[in-house]
């Protein structure tokens, strides 16, 4: 699976944005989607999700699709994307995320 790390974090307004992404077709709607799984820390509030973007507003190469985005709470999680969310999580947790003070990485 290839992937795509995300990672923000600005310390003045205590906010930290940790992402890993996938891109993969649903064969169900023939469409491409980008799924992501987070952390985020907002004033000392941790949470974690899942967005699943797909269309032409999202995804390079996507022309005349209709777009979407949707945000899930964990539990809430479609069961078409358990897996690959699970994998994700997997990544995400090994992954080594940078310690400066302030980072803008797409």
């Amino acid at each position: 699976m290839e992937v795509k790390k995300y990672h923000r974090k600005y310390p003045d307004s205590k906010w930290e944005y940790r992402a890993i992404s996938t891109k993969v077709f649903d064969e169900r709607s023939y469409r491409m989607n980008e799924i992501i799984y987070y952390t985020l820390i907002d004033k000392g509030r941790k949470s974690r999700g899942v967005e699943v973007y797909s269309g032409e507003n999202y995804i390079v190469g996507c022309f005349d699709e209709r777009s979407y985005s949707r945000s899930y709470s964990m539990p809430n999680v479609p069961a078409k994307y358990k897996s690959i969310v699970n994998e994700l999580m997997r990544v995400h947790k090994s992954t080594t995320w940078s310690k400066e003070k302030y980072v803008n990485l797409n």
